[in-house]
């Protein structure tokens, strides 16, 4: 069973703005809550996919908008500015640099960081870039002696399980509030361009209908799941 008040600093290594909401974002309420550290990296903006259908000025427009839309979505769930880490890697398109660029971006956050669990992309899912934050951090949070960093893998909703066959089973589920997930929900709906009316799967509806059907799974009114990739005991 993982006991959250173990942790003293957590770490969510998520491809793009809003992937760490709508993988963790109840989760990540109930840690700051519980006066848990957490720390957010985001490699890819989420922007420069779009450069085939919008002029550079408004790229850029939009890309401060969605810097500020994550500072104002992870405020919600209790996260300050300082404790947000932005990379500019192009989005969907994270595979044209090498894996070691992204193991050597990450690497820098957890000598700073130092977090004992991270949260993380599933390794089969739809997005390459999700696919390639996994890849990363396996190899970056590999054991030692002075390393156990327990590593969670989360689900994205409109990503994960679209790839078949799907290689999502998860078997950790953390238990959390309806208040966390109200949280999760508003904090989603703050990435204005992200936000999908129902029933999309990252909408109101579809978050918390997907909260109580991942907490009927494990007994409880609401949770969220994961994968476990590597827990120490």
């Amino acid at each position: 069973m993982i006991d959250l008040k173990q942790y003293k600093c957590v770490l969510t290594f998520f491809a793009h703005p809003d992937d760490e909401t709508l993988a963790a974002g109840a989760t990540i309420h109930k840690l700051t809550n519980l006066g848990i550290e957490v720390h957010v990296a985001i490699p890819a903006t989420g922007i420069h996919s779009r450069q085939n259908v919008q002029k550079e000025k408004q790229r850029d427009a939009d890309l401060m908008e969605l810097r500020r839309d994550c500072e104002k979505a992870m405020a919600v769930l209790g996260i300050p500015p300082s404790n947000i880490y932005l990379g500019d890697f192009p989005d969907n398109e994270m595979d044209k640099h090498s894996l070691l660029e992204t193991i050597h971006w990450l690497e820098q956050i957890l000598r700073k960081v130092k977090p004992d669990l991270v949260f993380t992309h599933h390794r089969y899912c739809t997005n390459i870039d999700h696919r390639y934050c996994h890849e990363a951090l396996m190899v970056a949070t590999r054991p030692g002696t002075d390393n156990h960093v327990t590593v969670l893998c989360g689900e994205v909703p409109s990503s994960t399980g679209y790839l078949k066959p799907v290689q999502w089973e998860p078997n950790c589920y953390i238990e959390v509030s309806e208040s966390n997930v109200e949280s999760k929900i508003k904090a989603m709906e703050t990435y204005k361009g992200e936000s999908r009316p129902d029933p999309h799967p990252r909408s109101r509806e579809v978050l918390r209908a997907l909260a109580k059907v991942r907490g009927s799974e494990a007994g409880f009114y609401f949770a969220e799941a994961f994968m476990i990739s590597r827990a120490f005991a």
